[in-house]
């Protein structure tokens, strides 16, 4: 560090770039807060009074610590939604496993249980949680949604799907509807594939279920 400057340049712009960047999109927070650790000595140091340094480093980490103490010692509702978020990660994985194959199989799932899936069986989602996945999301909505069965029947065609999962209908059918901007019609597809499953469309298969949902095999062309 040169005598009078406060901070490195490199420290400096990085600082400036990564604080630019998690305005823009907050994951890139862990990169401004690392940053931003780094040069805490630098920005410290031009305050003689040690105490007074020790304090606004005390400072500096309630909001971590608040955190730590959250994650470490859990009230009772944090601790039973983890339990359910564990349960239905292990039941994901369940329904995710009869999808595996050496081919690619394209499946069509709820976007936000998409990336658990994909990642369990190794196979493309038609969905999923990135703006990259916008497309797909919006089809996904517009099959779970859809009283037409021959317009769920193109998407599957045109996205060359083989499996569809699903869950509730409920957060389903109102996240589809929220997606599309449309009412919620009487008797959506995915209330058929929840609820009645013997009923469903002659294209989809049950192939079986769990606690968390249900798989259907397509019988369309690819």
């Amino acid at each position: 560090l040169r005598k009078g400057t406060l901070l490195p340049p490199t420290i400096l712009a990085l600082l400036v770039a990564t604080y630019g960047l998690t305005i823009w999109q907050a994951r890139w927070a862990y990169f401004f807060v690392s940053v931003f650790a780094i040069a805490l000595p630098d920005l410290l140091e031009p305050i003689k009074s040690r105490t007074a340094v020790w304090v606004a480093f005390v400072l500096s980490i309630f909001p971590i610590a608040r955190d730590w103490e959250t994650q470490l010692w859990p009230n009772e509702a944090e601790y039973a939604r983890r339990i359910e978020q564990r349960n239905e990660s292990v039941r994901v994985r369940d329904l995710a496993i009869n999808l595996q194959s050496s081919e690619n199989h394209p499946f069509l799932a709820p976007w936000w249980l998409s990336p658990s899936i994909s990642y369990w069986s190794e196979q493309p989602g038609v969905a999923g949680s990135s703006h990259e996945s916008l497309s797909g999301i919006t089809d996904s909505a517009r099959f779970f949604l859809s009283e037409d069965w021959r317009s769920a029947r193109e998407i599957l065609e045109n996205r060359k799907v083989t499996w569809v999962l699903t869950c509730d209908f409920e957060p389903v059918a109102q996240n589809s509807s929220a997606i599309l901007g449309l009412p919620l019609p009487r008797r959506p597809l995915c209330f058929v594939l929840d609820r009645t499953p013997a009923q469903v469309p002659r294209f989809l298969v049950f192939s079986g279920q769990n606690g968390i949902g249900k798989v259907y095999r397509t019988a369309v062309e690819r």
